[in-house]
């Protein structure tokens, strides 16, 4: 079984909005950027495209200035060891 198909039977979308929200309230921003790091890295290039259209352009732009090439240092690290 997998999560989201679980979630659309038992979860209404009121209440998976506030699971992003609790999770962006009280994760650290650097976490939050290692965070969408992994989930660009496995969207396709179309969703890659719908997910940075759709962060604020001062997001987009911490994004590409701090964490995209944070992501890149942290990736490499954990996948040498």
């Amino acid at each position: 079984m997998t999560l989201l198909p679980l979630a659309a039977e038992h979860i209404t979308e009121k209440e998976w909005a506030s699971l992003g929200d609790h999770l962006v309230a009280n994760t650290p921003k650097l976490t939050l950027l290692t965070l969408f790091g992994l989930v660009l890295e496995d969207a396709n290039p179309a969703e890659r495209a719908t997910l940075l259209s759709a962060l604020p352009a001062p997001v987009r732009g911490i994004w590409h200035i701090i964490g995209r090439p944070r992501y890149a240092r942290h990736i490499s690290r954990v996948r040498a060891a």
